[in-house]
């Protein structure tokens, strides 16, 4: 789904995230929007036979190492992590590169599919504090209920080929299929696990 939203986005998409088919439907963005898109499949977002910083420094080329390094260093790279040979970052290095990279573009929509896939807790818990700084829209997607319970102010519930959109905080909406639940014992609709985006604002 996330990957159809993005695919006439404008902001920061790369080519193979913009070139595939659709059923059909269509999109309209805002006027003014830049999107930032973290892709569940980002292995091949890296480019290979480069340093980490230099990757990064790539995409804005008046960012000083200092700076770089700063940017770096909130997503836990320190040190001479920096200049670590992209073909060698693990797949939770590489996920922590591209958040810095749409840190450094300062896009003011993010769209996140699955991003704490191959992020150990320390990861995730630097994800969940950035997130909750940023300022602009967050479109999320994840099976991590603690993430959705940091950050989301407002649920999509995809269950039985439909979309609940429920305003509130995951905290509200696990009380509110409880109760809804409690009312319709027969039919107890799938809290667990059925996939979820949250849309903080």
């Amino acid at each position: 789904m996330l990957k159809s939203l993005v695919r006439n986005a404008p902001g920061f998409i790369e080519d193979k995230d913009l070139q595939f088919p659709i059923d059909g439907g269509e999109v309209r963005w805002g006027h003014e929007v830049a999107v930032g898109y973290f892709a569940q499949d980002h292995g091949e977002s890296i480019t290979k036979g480069m340093t980490a910083i230099d990757w990064l420094w790539q995409f804005d080329p008046s960012s000083s190492q200092q700076e770089l390094r700063g940017l770096m260093g909130q997503m836990l790279f320190s040190g001479e992590d920096a200049l670590k040979p992209t073909r060698a970052l693990s797949g939770g290095e590489s996920a922590r590169l591209i958040f810095c990279r749409l840190m450094l573009q300062k896009p003011n929509f993010l769209v996140l599919d699955e991003p704490t896939n191959h992020l150990d807790l320390e990861s995730i818990n630097a994800l969940n504090i950035a997130l909750q700084r940023y300022d602009g829209t967050v479109l999320l997607v994840t099976h991590d209920h603690d993430v959705i319970d940091e950050v989301a102010t407002r649920i999509w519930h995809f269950h039985g080929g439909k979309i609940e959109d429920f305003k509130g905080t995951y905290e509200e909406f696990v009380a509110y299929e409880e109760a809804k639940t409690a009312q319709s014992p027969a039919a107890p609709a799938r809290v667990g696990g059925a996939r979820r985006a949250s849309v903080p604002s």
